[in-house]
């Protein structure tokens, strides 16, 4: 009969460090600043001896967001939601929340507005393929950072010094946007640190861009599209932008290849990458199954437009997906 005391005297000794260890008393903290519309929520657990713990089951509901128990989850908030937060044994926790009033953003509300943003970055993206710009820093040479290079300079006031830091050498393709337009977009790009000069291809879909589906019949030059090796589940780790129609009429694209491209190597060995255009149709049929734009391809997240192109009002640079 000792053994099964002993046994017995074990399962109680273990059961009481399980009470006494296990995250059981929870808060939930919200992280907020006024000029930034993202909200982080993180679970604060504890357990019985008031020992700090990571809970268990943490799951978030209510509201689109992305993140995990361990780090939080970051939530951008348009209007009012109520963002619940769970976690065992039992915990449950209603946010409600408002959007930011100080809007980062404001979209072109005016059409030429809107056609010259999408000129001035289309040009800046096809006058890559003559030579990267000097004012394109090397270190940022990948389908992101070709995308945030043309986006920042459309923006800019397009004066003589402006093309020679540049060195765009072609005709101006429109008028500047108006000078008042989108400060806050000149500041940075949305971050879920606020904004910042610069933005993985996750952030510039999720918070800069707004979906339109997978229809890419709905696409106009300037328009993006992006893939993830993972699924949609994953982080994008690939854009290409639409620019303007071959001779034929058929839409094209442009992208970077990233550093796993071709072109001469680096010292570290790895490869630049370049750039490349090409039509719609040949990509629909890519050697890689993963980069075809197609509805039934689990690595397509499909079609997405510039918030600030759109017809959101001060809410544009909110996911909503």
């Amino acid at each position: 009969m000792k053994p099964l005391h002993i046994l017995a005297a074990g399962s109680v000794l273990g059961a009481c460090v399980f009470v006494t260890l296990a995250p059981i008393r929870h808060r939930v903290v919200v992280e907020a600043d006024p000029a930034n519309p993202v909200r982080h929520l993180r679970l604060e657990s504890r357990s019985l001896l008031g020992l700090k713990r990571p809970g268990w089951g943490v799951h978030l509901s209510g509201a689109p967001g992305w993140g995990d128990g361990a780090g939080g989850f970051f939530l951008s908030v348009a209007g009012p939601i109520e963002a619940t937060l769970s976690a065992w044994p039992g915990f449950r926790c209603s946010v409600p929340m408002t959007g930011s009033a100080a809007g980062m953003a404001v979209s072109l509300t005016e059409e030429g507005d809107r056609e010259a943003f999408r000129t001035w970055f289309v040009a800046l993206l096809e006058q890559q393929l003559e030579a990267p710009s000097p004012a394109w820093e090397p270190a940022q040479r990948d389908c992101a950072g070709l995308l945030r290079f043309a986006f920042r300079e459309a923006l800019s006031i397009h004066t003589a010094t402006w093309r020679e830091r540049v060195a765009f050498s072609a005709g101006p393709p429109a008028q500047d946007p108006s000078p008042q337009f989108a400060q806050g977009w000149r500041v940075g790009f949305p971050t879920p640190e606020g904004p910042q000069p610069f933005a993985k291809g996750a952030y510039l879909r999720r918070l800069a861009c707004a979906s339109l589906g997978r229809d890419l019949q709905l696409a106009r030059p300037g328009d993006l599209i992006f893939f993830a090796r993972g699924g949609a589940r994953s982080q994008p780790d690939h854009a290409m932008a639409f620019v303007r129609p071959d001779m034929d009429g058929m839409p094209m694209l442009l992208y970077h290849t990233g550093p796993e491209g071709s072109g001469d190597r680096h010292q570290n060995g790895r490869q630049p990458g370049e750039l490349r255009r090409v039509r719609l149709d040949d990509l629909l049929h890519h050697p890689d199954p993963d980069f075809r734009p197609l509805p039934e391809n689990p690595a397509f997240l499909g079609l997405f437009r510039w918030r600030l192109l759109t017809d959101a009002a001060s809410d544009s640079l909110l996911p909503r997906s």
